[in-house]
């Protein structure tokens, strides 16, 4: 080689190492930040992992959601050596078919969720057939321990990769306080990409559990009542509250049909509702009582006034309303205990629309009751300037508007509680502020009537249960109060005698009541009237009530009742001797 050839080679060479040497330079020094956190990335990957989800418990100290622990089953499919042989092994462990999961592994994402909410078994089984690529996260699993109790009112969750999300009910209401805080993992990878350990760098928080005041013995007794109804008269679905009127707590909601909140998309959207909250129906005469307080709460209203109800309805508005109670002249306190259409309709026309409207809206009736659930029903009372002829006396049948079940049972607790209007709870912890109420409600319970109206319609209300419409909803060896109401639901823009929602508001025991009860039963087909539907449903769950909350029966009533009856004031006691339990008639009525 000569000499001119061999000092090329040697610039070449020293060029050559310069440019290494330079190139090390930059990367060692002036680029080290960027290939050091290249590295990192190449060789750590860190995983947030949600911590264990909040718990949902009854009053009554019965789990409604709570999460196990469980593994999410990650694989890199760059890792797999023989994707095919792992297909074949993995697929009948997962429960799928090998070219399925084969499909997955080949043209998916390089790592890919093979299984989440795996147990320890299967996910030791899954990992021990490629260690290498295969690598088990931390996860949980939602679970509802008393099955299709309550589902409406709990709801259920989603998933998003590895978090839980609270998809409907209280599981969506109160997602954020039930998801707590992620712990961070990191998975650390040998030179040649190889998941060696998975190691937590930051621990997270639990969700907080949500305690309410449901009693979960209750709401299951409630639910079984309510199928049997549902079975019995052949009705599309059935809803109940019951509560306590001095605290307004909620001991149950419930809503039928129902669903497995484990698998909500295999049940009809329609049973996720919980309809005694998201739910409005044309009341029918339940919302007489309250049109009885507007009236003895007017200065110029004559209680002691008897009104004409002999020809079986009148004419309003060029319309006939019929009335099914027996032909009579009654006062005020006969007109609630006989459901008189012909009667209410007349102490409706004799008020103020706008002090009418004014009461039932003090009553709660057309707003919404701030219970901590969403999408509750706001119902619809039309302001009285929108009001026709015939108004007063539809609002008076409960025809020209609607309420929710759980409306109706906060107005009858008013009642019940001296005519206070209770506040309603049903999320006991994590705790309510005033912020989380709108307006009157933040400060409690508001009175809306005196205490003497109060035992007055309390009175008349007993009188239903004993003498009137409402026989069959008598509770033995307790005095029981509410009322009976058949209304036609609107179809296709008009009522007609096809469609029905059967109800029953009351409470007991009527002399210091404990507890408000609501029935609704949409759309029997077998029998629609409320005396005979909803009336026994409310006895029912009236005697389960009195026996978990362990109320005292009424000596006086368990024993043989030997003397003459008391009626109503101003009907004479033959009179009601006379009288047999007549059945509510739709838009009010008895029949």
């Amino acid at each position: 080689m000569s000499r001119t050839r061999l000092r090329i080679v040697i610039v070449a060479l020293l060029l050559g190492a310069a440019a290494v040497l330079a190139r090390a330079v930059d990367v060692m020094v002036l680029e080290h930040d960027e290939w050091s956190a290249r590295a990192s990335r190449q060789q750590q990957r860190q995983i947030a992992v949600p911590s264990p989800r909040g718990e949902i418990r009854s009053a009554d100290g019965y789990v409604l959601a709570t999460s196990l622990d469980r593994f999410a089953v990650q694989v890199d499919t760059n890792m797999l050596e023989y994707p095919d042989l792992f297909a074949a092994a993995a697929a009948p462990l997962l429960g799928v078919r090998v070219d399925e999961l084969l499909e997955r592994l080949e043209s998916g994402p390089r790592a890919i969720w093979l299984q989440q909410e795996a147990s320890d078994e299967l996910a030791r089984e899954l990992q021990a057939l490629d260690p290498l690529a295969v690598i088990l996260v931390p996860d949980t699993e939602r679970e509802y321990p008393q099955g299709r109790v309550a589902a409406p009112l709990v709801g259920f969750v989603g998933r998003e990769e590895l978090r839980i999300i609270g998809r409907y009910g209280l599981e969506y209401a109160f997602d954020a306080a039930l998801t707590g805080e992620p712990s961070h993992y990191l998975t650390l990878r040998d030179a040649v990409q190889r998941e060696l350990r998975l190691r937590q760098t930051a621990a997270g928080r639990p969700g907080q559990n949500l305690e309410l005041t449901i009693h979960a013995r209750i709401q299951g007794r409630c639910e079984e009542e309510l199928e049997a109804a549902l079975e019995e008269f052949g009705a599309d679905a059935a809803s109940a509250v019951i509560l306590d009127p001095h605290s307004g707590d909620l001991l149950a909601l419930c809503s039928l049909p129902t669903f497995d909140p484990s698998r909500p998309g295999e049940s009809p959207t329609a049973s996720w509702r919980l309809r005694p909250v998201q739910d409005a129906f044309e009341p029918g005469s339940t919302i007489k009582p309250l049109v009885a307080a507007a009236a003895l709460a007017d200065p110029g209203f004559d209680p002691s006034h008897r009104y004409d109800c002999t020809a079986r309805g009148l004419r309003v508005a060029g319309r006939w309303m019929r009335d099914h109670a027996d032909p009579g002249v009654y006062d005020i306190d006969e007109i609630i205990t006989y459901s008189s259409n012909a009667g209410i309709i007349q102490i409706a026309e004799s008020l103020d629309p706008t002090e009418l409207w004014q009461v039932l809206t003090a009553f709660g009736i057309g707003t919404r009751s701030g219970v901590r659930y969403p999408a509750e029903s706001h119902g619809l009372l039309l302001d009285p300037g929108r009001w026709t002829r015939m108004s007063p006396a539809g609002v008076s049948l409960g025809q020209e508007l609607t309420a929710s079940p759980l409306q109706i049972a906060r107005a009858y607790a008013a009642i019940a509680n001296n005519g206070w209007l209770p506040r309603l709870r049903l999320v006991v912890s994590p705790a309510e502020t005033d912020e989380s109420r709108p307006g009157a409600l933040a400060s409690g319970a508001r009175r809306v009537m005196d205490a003497a109206l109060a035992a007055r319609i309390s009175a008349m209300l007993e009188h239903v249960v004993t003498h009137g419409t409402g026989a069959h909803a008598a509770v033995p060896g307790y005095r029981a109060a509410g009322k009976t109401g058949t209304a036609q639901r609107m179809f296709d823009g008009t009522f007609d005698d096809e469609h029905h929602v059967a109800w029953f508001a009351g409470f007991l025991p009527a002399d210091e009541p404990r507890a408000v009860i609501v029935v609704t039963v949409v759309e029997p087909r077998k029998d629609f009237w409320a005396s005979n539907v909803a009336a026994p449903v409310f006895s029912r769950l009236g005697s389960m009530v009195a026996t978990l909350l362990e109320i005292p029966a009424d000596p006086a009533l368990l024993e043989p009742e030997t003397g003459p009856s008391a009626g109503p004031a101003g009907l004479p006691t033959a009179r009601i001797a006379a009288l047999k339990p007549k059945a509510e008639t739709p838009g009010g009525g008895a029949a």
